[in-house]
């Protein structure tokens, strides 16, 4: 990883920062939601702040439907808590570096509306990319004060026009290929050893799996049987000043917290390929992962540790359709880079407030343990039809249940490693 440059802030903006509150967003992707409605929007918001997140970070390119979209997304969250901000995506909109037609219009438009989050000196802007963009003429000709904390993927060729860095790999790679290992901490300590006292926003996702065949070229997996809850315990001990969630709805990199769409079936093409995500993602809600990240957004606003109210007890739990191994009739494409490295397992997450005995079945497989108060994930072996899952404490069960998707594991259409998301409750 090339050295990252950063300026150092002044005395002033030291202090105005010294009082600014812990935040965490989720990325949306603008890109999918063409025909989105301002009650999509306002539905999606509603979710996203009861799971305690404070904003959205809107990712967009050029698309026809990203202004009308804005302006739907700005209306709903207007007279809410909830606040928005943009993201731009220069990999996907390389004209975004004609900042005069691109950027300027959207950031004069929104950087002062009520729904824009204000943070640090002024109105939050990231970005996906865009390494060595000059910010400078965009704050000038903006006229209004504004926080940029853009995601760039190497050294900075104009570090004083920025305020901080976002780092968006969640997921245990090397070189932006998968790897074996669990998720590091070492890309984050390099940026903040980089960065000193300027604001850092780390990444935290659940899941990758991608399947598409070219254009897009995409079919890799990372290893995530545990990311969600290994990489907020890491959040928890670095204590990032921001932290972004990735995402609230990429259906097609299968890292979504947000609901599935079956009443609107574009959300899961991208870029043309009809016979993408919605291969993988409808039938495979995620929404359960949210039971799990509001009492750890809690914990790292408030220093930690994670509690649970008696309220919140439940079993989160989460597994794959088909074993790793299987030789799919896939029309499409082969298996995909890193087959290798999940395990055949049913996961299931405890969220307690004092001890209590959980039980996983799963076809012949049986786990029973002892689960400590807090968040601790287990596992049992992956087998045959639909795994079950059941809590007790003092001989009395708590919460169980059945998951709702069957597991085969002797055929498969599709190279499917999404994940199927549930809980007890």
């Amino acid at each position: 990883m090339a050295a990252l440059v950063h300026a150092s802030p002044s005395n002033t903006t030291a202090l105005k920062r010294a009082g600014t509150p812990k935040l965490v967003f989720a990325h949306f992707m603008v890109g999918i939601v063409d025909g989105y409605t301002q009650a999509d929007w306002a539905n999606d918001i509603a979710l996203a702040s009861a799971t305690g997140i404070d904003g959205f970070a809107l990712n967009i390119g050029t698309d026809t439907w990203t202004d009308p979209q804005l302006v739907l997304a700005y209306a709903a969250a207007r007279n809410t808590n909830f606040k928005l901000f943009i993201s731009f995506d220069f990999l996907a909109a390389p004209g975004f570096n004609d900042f005069n037609t691109q950027i300027v219009p959207r950031l004069k438009l929104y950087a002062s509306d009520p729904a824009q989050l204000q943070w640090g000196n002024g109105a939050l802007v990231s970005t996906f990319g865009g390494d060595g963009f000059d910010w400078s003429a965009v704050r000038n000709a903006v006229g209004a004060p504004l926080e940029i904390i853009p995601f760039y993927q190497a050294a900075l060729a104009h570090q004083d026009s920025t305020d901080g860095l976002f780092q968006w790999n969640a997921w245990p790679s090397e070189d932006d290929q998968p790897i074996n290992q669990p998720m590091s901490t070492a890309g984050d300590l390099f940026y903040q050893s980089q960065l000193g006292t300027s604001p850092y926003m780390a990444g935290v996702s659940p899941w990758f799996f991608t399947h598409y065949r070219p254009p897009l070229d995409k079919n890799w997996l990372y290893l995530s049987d545990t990311l969600l809850i290994d990489r907020w315990n890491q959040i928890l001990n670095l204590k990032p000043q921001l932290v972004e969630l990735i995402s609230w709805n990429d259906f097609g990199e299968s890292h979504y917290i947000g609901p599935l769409h079956p009443e609107r079936p574009s959300v899961y093409a991208q870029s043309g390929n009809p016979d993408g995500a919605i291969q993988w993602a409808p039938g495979f809600p995620h929404d359960a992962w949210r039971k799990i990240i509001t009492p750890y957004i809690a914990a790292y606003k408030t220093g930690g540790p994670v509690t649970i109210s008696t309220a919140q007890e439940n079993i989160v739990y989460w597994y794959r359709p088909h074993p790793k191994g299987l030789s799919c009739s896939d029309p499409f494409l082969g298996p995909p880079t890193g087959q290798s490295f999940p395990s055949d397992g049913i996961w299931a997450a405890t969220l307690l407030a004092s001890p209590a005995t959980i039980t996983i079945t799963s076809g012949s497989n049986t786990l029973k343990q002892t689960a400590l108060a807090g968040i601790n994930y287990f596992s049992t072996g992956m087998g045959s039809g639909q795994p079950t899952f059941k809590l007790e404490r003092n001989g009395a069960v708590i919460t169980q249940g059945t998951g709702g998707l069957s597991i085969d594991l002797n055929s498969c259409n599709i190279y499917n490693f999404n994940a199927f998301v549930g809980s007890t409750r």
